[in-house]
């Protein structure tokens, strides 16, 4: 099940979106009307590596990147067969 809340009544329903979220639903927060984030349980993440993550803009929005070199991103994209 996905619960949806409007991000200005975020901080007033944490406790009840967090049990939401711990009873294995999804929250999806939205910003007049419009999807803007997604609140999961951290059991259904997998996390990869403890690779350093930066903010970045992308259209408007803010993203999680992994900090990474050009060298490290151009032998990233041309090693791989």
């Amino acid at each position: 099940m996905i619960t949806t809340a409007e991000v200005n009544e975020f901080t007033g329903r944490l406790a009840e979106l967090v049990e939401q979220v711990q009873a294995g639903n999804e929250v999806l927060l939205t910003q007049e009307r419009k999807p803007v984030a997604k609140i999961v349980s951290t059991s259904e993440m997998k996390i990869v590596s403890r690779t350093p993550l930066q903010i970045h803009s992308l259209k408007g929005h803010r993203v999680l990147t992994p900090v990474i070199s050009h060298s490290e991103l151009a032998e990233e994209m041309f090693s791989r067969q």
